[in-house]
């Protein structure tokens, strides 16, 4: 089967079937799946070739980017629209504890506005559900995908020699009842510290507000919390979840 990048792009069954043929792949590596999906895609091969020159700056060492450029041949732009109509494209990273691992850091989805200007929030208060919220489209839908990462800053060679563990499709809408029902009490707490103009992370398990930026920013975005990030990779690779006390875990 041999893929366009316009059918990756826009049209949702046929992304799920790349991103279906780049899992049987994993556990591999970046370049060996990079290469798997050059292969599936041969006008994505030729994207990677004659525009690399553009992933300059901080874009080489963000393991995102260079998801979004060469397993999904979409260049560094400042366009808001999401990435690929199944939404937008994203990575992180797990980290060994023992035996196990789990997610690194949180995910950060959309900036929802700055506590400098409380009304840039006010949005959240106005939205009694998620659903309702205008950035609902950012955090219902993905794609992700799981590098394993042992260095930090790492640069963009040894981001091409990491282990990706994990690529998914996650839409909120499809998870179960009871998991739902948390990230809606999330948001329900999300509102209620922002009607008190007092925004914290305080109480929020899955869905959270933090901060965003460089050090000391006012700036806040909806992200999922590392415990739940650790939750939707064991959920999307059939992985079984492991609860020791209040940290949950995976092995690979």
């Amino acid at each position: 089967m041999s893929f366009t990048l316009k059918s990756i792009h826009n049209d949702p069954d046929t992304t799920r079937k790349f991103i279906g043929l780049l899992r049987s792949k994993l556990p591999c590596t970046f370049r060996e799946l990079c290469l798997h999906a050059h292969t599936l895609c041969p006008e994505l091969k030729l994207f990677c070739d004659s525009k690399q020159q553009k992933l300059v700056g901080s874009d080489k060492g963000s393991a995102g980017k260079l998801v979004e450029f060469f397993l999904f041949g979409r260049a560094p732009n400042n366009d808001a629209s999401p990435d690929l109509t199944l939404g937008d494209i994203k990575a992180t990273h797990v980290k060994k504890v023992g035996s196990f691992y789990n997610a690194k850091e949180r995910l950060t989805l959309t900036n929802v506005g700055s506590t400098a200007e409380p009304a840039t929030l006010q949005h959240i208060v106005d939205s009694a559900k998620l659903q309702d919220n205008k950035s609902y489209a950012k955090v219902q839908n993905g794609v992700l995908a799981v590098f394993e990462r042992n260095k930090s800053r790492p640069t963009m060679e040894e981001i091409f020699e990491e282990q990706v563990v994990a690529l998914f499709h996650y839409d909120l809408e499809s998870l179960p009842v009871e998991t739902r029902t948390v990230i809606d009490e999330d948001y329900e707490r999300i509102g209620k510290c922002v009607q008190e103009n007092a925004v914290s992370q305080k109480g929020q398990q899955y869905l959270h507000i933090h901060p965003h930026g460089s050090k000391g920013s006012k700036t806040r975005a909806f992200g999922f919390t590392n415990k739940f990030v650790t939750w939707l990779i064991c959920h999307h690779s059939g992985r079984p979840l492991i609860k020791k006390g209040r940290s949950w875990m995976f092995s690979i």
